[in-house]
């Protein structure tokens, strides 16, 4: 894996940079590299070799929205960053931070001399302008996201000098940290120079809206926020590549950013491949391309039913498979409904020796075999191995194939009378039935979904899979209409980021939608918990107020032995490997890093400014 460092000062301004660049540099179109570079380069150290510059990293797209992830993925430039693997925080845009008052307090120097792609200055005034102008404009920011409130108001910003800013909360912000390795490549995303010629504190809004509606806008804000998009070729960026060809342009095309401020050891300037291409193709049509080898490197679409193929293609597509990590804890959670409209199935499923007896009477090793080529582990939906909240017994709670444990569970609830069909009936006397609900977007799940409909069935609680419009599943799972909603693991490599899984959280904890809203409301909307839900809520307040990993780590493990008593939500198999194909003249691509995970940022956290093409 890369490392990162501070580039020596005794070194001195010694740097080299692209023959694209160099190439503009002798005919005085651009400003020599040292000029470009900060006073102190991050310096990546590549995990295998150190270049050579050149080439094009040829990617796939099902659509354009589909490369609205570079800007988080592949361009992932905050002020700091996750490590590789999510353990560790990185510096990136700040060189070093403290963590004042308990956790209310967080101040960050930023790397001096970084400039914007069109060569102004990167300072404390353009995240000064992100907070005054952008996050408190309720009409550019309607909703301020959580990770910038506490205690009920906004954070605070100050401005210390051009290379310090401090952030400033009414209560202590535990997670601040890790939220700022994940989101502050928000922050860092608007140039004042350029962006303040299209807002009203700086122009007057009459005629901002007169220019905005003459380009088919509906007022100023709306073509403020159209400017930030990644399709805009004019607007200054920190990132790697910038885009130079827009859709509706085919392919897609991301060029190397000549004020880049990263380096290799060496002192080249970064990054080392000139440029990226995304195609735009069908789904299947993609997954042939790739087992020819006509593809960089890339995992996003490659459908794991083609592993058997990809496996055997590597040789004549002249590429190799890597085998990443799950980031999550699951392939797929399953959500029995408590808070169910019926009150005779809400109280069946509240019993936790009914979750138990579902979870005894699934066959993960079947399911394994059959779906996904025995390369994933039955597992609950619980953080995987090599993560700090990894707990090898929840992990494997009531993950053995044994209906009949179940079926003894089920018979000393009460629900031991049958029809003639061998139908559980419920204490009301009509028959036990389930539905899985699951939005249309799991590919092989859904198979696997159906066999445990079978499995269930097969101890009297007769059930049956319903595939739906993943916007149709999720009205249903908030208005509280399913049975056992299904969707995917989280990011549980770092649980305390989203916690859906684990307590009422969100209105994507589908276990508990109205506890959520009584946990969010604090009260005063939803329905109040059962006391262990609660205690999983009072300890997630406390982890939300201390930025002390270790504490964290402490903290959450009850959550998790919480969970592996109740098993409020039932996972089925897990750390199924992230399939890369990765060309072979294509380097410094790590032989295992995180594969999947919104918090992690994958790929973006194995640097991909030091990946690098030998030859075309």
């Amino acid at each position: 894996m890369h490392r990162v460092e501070e580039w020596p000062a005794e070194r001195g301004r010694n740097f080299h940079e692209a023959p694209m660049l160099a190439r503009l540099v002798s005919a005085g179109q651009l400003p020599s590299v040292a000029e470009r570079l900060p006073e102190n380069p991050l310096v990546i150290v590549p995990p295998h070799q150190m270049g050579p510059y050149g080439g094009t990293w040829k990617r796939f797209a099902t659509t354009v929205p589909d490369i609205n992830l570079y800007e988080d993925r592949y361009s992932y430039e905050g002020l700091i960053r996750w490590g590789p693997m999510g353990r560790k925080i990185l510096p990136n845009l700040a060189v070093r931070w403290k963590i004042e008052d308990g956790g209310r307090t967080y101040t960050f120097w930023l790397r001096k001399g970084v400039r914007w792609s069109d060569g102004h200055p990167f300072t404390v005034d353009d995240i000064v302008f992100w907070h005054e102008d952008v996050l408190k404009n309720k009409q550019l920011t309607p909703v301020v996201p959580p990770e910038y409130r506490r205690g009920g108001e906004t954070m605070e910003l100050d401005k210390v000098d051009d290379h310090t800013v401090r952030f400033r909360f009414k209560r202590p912000h535990g997670l601040f940290m890790k939220r700022m390795a994940s989101n502050s490549y928000d922050m860092v995303t608007y140039p004042k120079h350029y962006l303040k010629n299209f807002h009203p504190r700086y122009t007057p809004e009459a005629q901002l809206d007169t220019d905005a509606r003459a380009e088919g806008f509906d007022g100023w804000h709306k073509r403020f926020i159209d400017l930030q998009e990644w399709r805009n070729t004019e607007i200054p960026r920190l990132w790697a590549w910038l885009c130079r060809r827009p859709p509706p342009g085919q392919p897609v095309l991301f060029e190397r950013n000549a004020y880049y401020y990263k380096v290799d050891p060496q002192g080249n300037q970064l990054p080392y491949i000139d440029r990226i291409s995304f195609e735009i193709l069908e789904r299947e049509t993609i997954n042939l391309k790739a087992m020819h080898g006509e593809m960089g490197m890339q995992s996003r679409h490659m459908l794991f039913k083609n592993y058997p193929l990809f496996m055997e293609n590597q040789r004549k597509g002249d590429y190799r498979v890597l085998h990443w990590l799950d980031g999550t804890g699951g392939q797929n959670a399953l959500a029995p409904n408590m808070n169910h409209k019926d009150p005779v199935l809400r109280k069946i499923i509240q019993d936790r020796r009914f979750r138990i007896a579902l979870s005894l009477a699934i066959n993960r090793d079947e399911i394994n075999e059959l779906f996904y080529s025995g390369l994933a582990h039955p597992r609950q939906v619980s953080p995987p191995p090599g993560s700090a909240f990894y707990s090898p017994e929840y992990e494997r709670a009531y993950t053995e194939y044994n209906p009949k444990e179940a079926n003894r569970l089920l018979d000393e609830m009460g629900l031991n009378k049958r029809d003639r069909q061998g139908t559980r009936l419920r204490p009301d006397g009509k028959p036990l039935t389930l539905t899985i609900e699951m939005p249309d977007i799991f590919g092989a799940s859904k198979e696997g979904t159906q066999l445990i409909a079978e499995y269930w069935t097969a101890v009297g609680v007769k059930s049956s899979m319903k595939l739906l419009a993943r916007p149709l599943a999720e009205v249903r799972y908030a208005a509280m209409m399913h049975d056992v909603g299904v969707f995917g693991g989280s990011d549980e490599m770092i649980p305390v980021m989203d916690p859906r899984w684990f307590l009422p959280y969100s209105p994507s904890s589908y276990q508990g939608v109205d506890y959520a809203r009584w946990f969010q409301t604090e009260g005063k909307k939803g329905t109040e918990p059962p006391p262990e839900i609660r205690r999983c809520m009072d300890v997630y307040r406390q982890i939300m107020e201390t930025p002390d990993e270790a504490e964290q780590v402490r903290l959450f493990s009850e959550i998790i032995e919480l969970n592996r008593k109740n098993l409020w939500v039932i996972g089925i198999v897990g750390q199924i490997p992230a399939v890369m194909l990765v060309k072979n003249n294509f380097k410094n691509v790590p032989e295992v890093a995180i594969g999947w995970g919104w918090v992690i940022r994958t790929p973006g956290t194995t640097a991909p400014e030091c990946y690098a093409i030998q030859g075309d």
